[in-house]
């Protein structure tokens, strides 16, 4: 149905990731695939469910132009849940709450079992802009029928950065199948924006279309990291 191509970006400079290994910038092992083939992301490939082998399927690697943004999507898990701020929404007490029970920590064994990494991506890689207008039209022409099942009224910005995750998986693997021209694949990826902060731009990569120069080599993540400070405190969250 599509007639017009997705918009495209190039890569910035440099991206971040926050990672388990040495190599921050490897992709997650299918060892720790959910039963539906995912890994629980928000672009991860849902083709397994169809059926598709895993050498058939593309495993996300997802970076940010900043390091804030890179360790604000890995830590927002730790934000208290919306039950627990309701419920301390109903406590009158004038003493202060103790800060075990209001939550909101980034857990030393995160920091510990976790590195932090740059690289530079290949300035030739296309990504599709998801932000883009040409591109949420596209996609809501063509995956209609995800929504629908899926009982969304419409398909617009809002709902392809949303917590409809099968929604933006299958737009993950539409935008994997695509091609150009020539036949070669069209994009090594998807750039979005953080629904924490829009001002954060993330990048998901397409493990087997990611080419890239390591930088620093990926180091532990401390405490006082700029970063993760930075992400932390938008998020409300104290570093353990």
């Amino acid at each position: 149905m599509a007639d017009a191509p997705l918009q495209a970006v190039r890569p910035p400079e440099l991206v971040d990731r926050v990672g388990r290994g040495l190599d921050a910038f490897a992709p997650p092992d299918w060892a720790y695939a959910l039963p539906d083939g995912t890994f629980g992301n928000r672009f991860d490939d849902p083709s397994a469910e169809g059926g598709v082998p895993e050498e058939g399927r593309y495993r996300a690697i997802y970076c940010a132009t900043e390091r804030a943004g890179a360790f604000g999507e890995t830590i927002a898990r730790f934000r208290p849940s919306m039950k627990l701020l309701a419920g301390l929404e109903q406590i009158e007490d004038e003493e202060p709450l103790d800060s075990e029970l209001e939550g909101g920590v980034v857990p030393e064994e995160w920091r510990l079992s976790r590195r932090v990494g740059s690289t530079r991506l290949a300035s030739d890689l296309l990504f599709a802009d998801l932000p883009a207008p040409e591109t949420i039209r596209i996609l809501r022409e063509e995956l209609a029928a995800v929504a629908e099942r899926l009982g969304l009224e419409d398909l617009d910005l809002s709902a392809v950065t949303g917590p409809h995750r099968r929604l933006t998986q299958e737009a993950g693997r539409y935008i994997y199948d695509l091609a150009d021209a020539s036949g070669s694949p069209a994009f090594a990826g998807i750039r979005y924006l953080s629904r924490l902060n829009p001002s954060w731009e993330l990048w998901a990569d397409f493990h087997d279309r990611m080419r890239h120069e390591p930088g620093e080599v990926a180091e532990p993540i401390r405490a006082d990291d700029p970063g993760l400070v930075e992400a932390a405190t938008l998020l409300g969250l104290r570093v353990e």
